[in-house]
Parts: structure tokens; C-alpha cells; sequence
């Protein structure tokens, strides 16, 4: 009786770990972490070797077509955060103002973070993330990411646990 009870508390521990929330992401040169608290999602985004006039982004949606993004750049060594929406495959269409709520920005040594909060909205399911890095700002623009975008899977509600303050 010992003997099963001991293994049925190994498999539910085995379970519960196997269960964890993913909640970071990292490739190449961009890595990122986040937390939903009351139906807001915290996201912060680390850009390592970014240069002036350059931009990264993170896209939410299935693919690179049709997304809602969020833009980290740095023009003139200036950062800045930018939001917008992309329709098929060509460059976003950028909000007037950002759709997030830029709770921090920081530019060093060619590192960007940023850290931003939007309501968890139509991101309180499993949704695909898309990080992107080498881009070139060209003539005041976004242009073409040099590489190919890191796609993950991501279930924001599931990180409930309070990371940042």
C-alpha cells in the first residue's frame, strides 16, 4: 500500500512539474519574460547588440501576416517603443500613439530593455509570439528584419506569478 501511494505522490509531482508555465523566451539576441496580474500582462523585452538605427520587435499572432506588434527601436541612440499592425507580409501600420503602456526603457552598451503592460485581452490563450531582431531603421523607417523570426507558443494567463514589482 506504501509502495503505491508513494508512487501515485511521484507521478502528480512529475505532473505538476511537467505542468509548469513557460514564461520566458530567448534566441539569438532577444530574450523576453512576463507575468499576467489582474488581466494585465507585464511583457519585458532584452535586445542584446542593437544598434543605432536598428529595431526589434515581438508580433502577436500566428504567423508574420496580420499581426499586432510592438517595436523597439533606437534612432539617433535614442530608444523608443512604437505599436502598430501588420496585413500580409509588408511593414506595420503604426498607431498615433503606443496601444501599451511603456513602464520602462533603457539603452546601453548596445542592450535595449523595455519593459511594457497591456490587458491580458485576446492574449488570455495560448497564442503564437513572434521575436524578431535585426532590423534596419531605413530613412526614418522600419525596415526588413535580416533574420528569420523565433516563433513560440506562449500561454500568458499561465504566469501568474508576480516577477516584476
Amino acid at each position: 500500500m506504501f509502495t503505491i501511494l508513494l508512487g501515485t505522490l511521484c507521478l502528480s509531482l512529475l505532473v505538476s512539474i511537467g505542468e509548469t508555465a513557460k514564461c520566458s523566451a530567448k534566441s539569438g539576441d532577444i530574450s523576453a519574460r512576463w507575468q499576467v496580474v489582474d488581466s494585465e500582462l507585464t511583457v519585458e523585452v532584452t535586445t542584446n547588440n542593437i544598434g543605432n538605427n536598428e529595431w526589434s520587435a515581438v508580433g502577436f499572432g500566428p504567423d508574420m501576416s496580420d499581426l499586432n506588434v510592438v517595436i523597439f527601436q533606437v534612432v539617433d541612440f535614442k530608444p523608443s517603443v512604437v505599436t502598430g499592425t501588420t496585413q500580409g507580409y509588408g511593414a506595420p501600420t503604426l498607431d498615433a500613439s503606443p496601444s501599451v503602456t511603456l513602464q520602462s526603457l533603457n539603452y546601453n552598451s548596445n542592450t535595449l530593455v523595455a519593459r511594457f503592460a497591456r490587458p491580458v485581452g485576446s492574449l488570455s490563450t495560448c497564442q503564437t509570439w513572434n521575436f524578431v531582431t535585426d532590423g534596419a531603421i531605413e530613412d526614418g523607417s522600419i525596415g526588413y528584419h535580416n533574420a528569420a523570426p523565433h516563433s513560440v507558443e506562449i500561454c500568458a494567463d499561465k504566469c501568474t506569478r508576480k516577477i516584476f514589482s
